[in-house]
C-alpha cells in the first residue's frame, strides 16, 4: 500500500493540545509500521503554516527515514469561521484533495477532520473532488454534537461542523481512541460497527522521564511563582466541557486549612478572554488571586514538572474522546482524580479516584480525602506506575495498520484502483465546480490566480 498521511493536526493550533500532539505520536508509530511490513508512506504537510515547516519536514525524515514528506499549497487566508473566506475554504479543499489524489495512494489517513479548520487555515474534506481516495479518519469525539446546546446554537458554525460530518460519514474507516469514542460514533453518526475500529490511545514517551530532579521540578515552580503544595490540572483548553468553573468552586469548599497548604494551578494555553473569565470565577467564589494560578501554556518539560510535583492531579472534564492528560499525569507518577465521565474511566480504571463532575461536592470531597488521607494517596501513586502500561502507541498503530491493510485487501478484491493522475479533474474544470456554487461568493483576480499557483505548485 501507499498511505499519506495527513500531518495538518502537528500544524495548526491543534499542536498545543492534546489532539496535536497524539496525531503526532500516532502517525509516526503507523509510519514506522508501515514501513516495517514493507508499505510506502507519505506525510503531508501545509504551505499555509509556513513558521516551522522546514523544521518540521527535518524532523519527520530524522524520525521516518524510509518517508517522503510532500507539502501541498492552498489560498489563504481559508478559516472557515470567516464568511468572506467561503470561496477560498472551497477552493482549499478541492485543491488539497486533489494534491492527495496526485500521489496516487492506496489510502489517505487524516487525524483530525472535525477538530480544524474552523478558526484557522487547516484544510480537510472527504469526497469534495468527486474522486475516491479510501480514507481513514481517527474519531476523536463527537462532543459539539453530544453536547450541542454548549457547542453547537443555530448559526455557521453548526453549518459548517454538520457538512464536516457528512465528509465524515464518507469515510471508509474510523480509528477510535477509546471504546467509548467507537461506541458514540456508531451511535451518534449511525455508522456501521464495522467501519469502526477501537486502536485506543495512549500518552508520548516522553512523559515518563525517569531523570526529572527535584531541583528541576521546583525551578519550574518558582518559575510559575507555585508553592510546594498544589492541585494541578491541564484542560488543553476553557470550553464548557472542561468544567474549570465547578473545579474552582469545589476548591472553594476545601477546609481553610487545607487551602491555606494547597494552591490550583490550571496549566492550559490561554485565548483572548480566558484569563478574565477564570478571574471573574476565582472572584466570585471569594478566592484571592494567589490561590489559583493560571500559567499560560508551559513546554512539555515544565508539564512533566508539574505532573510529577503536584499533591494531586484533578479532571473533572465532563466529555473527552479519550482524556490523555489523565494518561500523562500517571506516566508521571501524579496521583490522579478523575470525571466519572464517557470514556475517563476506561482510561484510569480506578473506581476510588472516580467523582461526580457535576457535583462540586463530589470533586471537593475527593481532593479534601487526597490530602487527608495519605493511604488513598499512596494508593492513587501505585496505580498510576501500572496503569499506563496497558496504553501504547506502538499497539494503537498496529491495530490502525491492521485496519487499513483489511480494508485496502477488501477494496482489491472489489478490483478498485488507484485513480491517475492524469484522470483527474482538471484547473478549470476546479474552477467552473467553485463558480457553479452561488454561496460561495466572488472570488477576485487574485484568488483566481493564488489559485492556479497553487494547482501548479501542486502539481510538481
Amino acid at each position: 500500500m501507499r498511505v499519506v498521511l495527513d500531518f495538518q493536526a502537528c500544524q495548526s493550533a491543534s499542536k498545543y493540545r492534546g489532539v496535536g500532539r497524539g496525531s503526532r505520536a500516532l502517525m509516526l508509530a503507523m509510519a514506522e509500521e508501515l514501513i516495517a511490513r514493507e508499505h510506502e508512506v507519505i506525510f503531508l504537510v501545509s504551505e499555509a503554516f509556513p513558521d516551522g515547516l522546514e523544521e518540521l519536514k527535518g524532523d519527520i525524515s530524522a524520525r521516518i527515514p524510509g518517508a517522503r514528506v510532500v507539502s501541498f499549497s492552498v489560498p489563504t487566508p481559508c478559516a472557515a469561521a470567516v464568511p468572506e473566506n467561503a470561496w477560498r475554504q472551497m477552493a482549499a479543499r478541492l485543491l488539497r484533495e486533489h494534491a492527495i489524489a496526485c500521489l496516487e495512494p492506496d489510502f489517505v489517513h487524516v487525524p483530525a477532520l472535525l477538530a480544524d479548520g474552523w478558526g484557522d487555515d487547516a484544510v480537510g474534506s472527504v469526497g469534495e473532488l468527486g474522486v475516491y481516495i479510501p480514507t481513514s479518519l481517527t474519531q476523536h469525539d463527537l462532543i459539539p454534537l453530544a453536547m450541542s446546546d454548549d457547542y453547537m446554537p443555530e448559526g455557521p458554525f453548526k453549518d459548517y461542523y454538520m457538512k464536516k460530518l457528512a465528509g465524515v460519514r464518507k469515510a471508509d474507516l474510523l480509528l477510535a481512541i477509546s471504546d467509548y469514542s467507537r461506541k458514540e460514533a456508531i451511535e451518534l453518526l449511525e455508522f456501521n460497527a464495522d467501519k469502526v475500529v477501537n486502536i485506543s490511545s495512549a500518552a508520548d514517551e516522553l512523559f515518563l522521564d525517569l531523570s526529572v530532579t527535584g531541583k528541576e521540578v521546583q525551578a519550574t515552580l518558582r518559575k510559575f511563582g507555585i508553592g510546594s503544595g498544589y492541585f494541578l490540572y491541564a484542560p488543553g483548553g476553557f470550553d464548557p466541557r472542561k468544567n474549570i468553573g465547578r473545579l474552582i468552586e469545589a476548591y472553594a469548599m476545601l477546609p481553610a486549612d487545607i487551602r491555606e497548604q494547597q494552591t490550583l494551578v490550571i496549566a492550559s494555553k490561554l485565548y483572548p478572554g480566558n484569563r478574565e473569565s477564570v478571574e471573574n470565577n476565582v472572584a466570585s467564589n471569594g478566592l484571592s488571586s494567589s490561590k489559583v494560578i493560571l500559567t499560560d501554556y508551559v513546554e512539555d518539560k515544565e508539564l512533566i514538572h508539574l505532573y510529577s510535583g503536584c499533591t494531586g492531579y484533578v479532571f473533572p472534564s465532563l466529555h473527552e474522546g479519550f482524556g490523555l492528560p489523565v494518561l500523562e499525569a500517571m506516566l508521571c507518577g501524579a496521583p490522579v482524580l478523575a470525571s466519572n465521565q464517557t470514556c475517563i474511566p476506561e482510561v484510569i480504571d480506578n473506581e476510588e479516584a472516580l467523582f461526580d463532575p457535576f457535583s462540586t461536592v463530589s470533586i471537593a470531597e475527593k481532593m479534601a480525602r487526597i490530602v487527608s488521607d495519605q493511604e488513598f494517596r499512596s494508593r492513587l501513586i501505585a496505580h498510576a506506575r501500572v496503569q499506563p502500561e496497558k496504553f501504547s502507541w506502538t499497539l494503537s498503530a498496529k491495530r490502525a495498520v491492521d485496519a487499513l491493510e483489511a480494508k485496502s485487501l477488501e477494496l482489491q478484491e472489489m478490483e478498485w484502483r488507484r485513480s491517475r493522475r492524469e484522470e483527474l479533474p482538471g484547473i478549470d474544470e476546479m474552477l467552473e465546480f467553485l463558480d457553479s456554487d452561488s454561496s460561495l461568493g466572488c472570488p477576485d483576480e487574485k484568488d483566481v490566480k493564488v489559485f492556479r499557483q497553487s494547482y501548479n505548485q501542486n502539481m510538481n
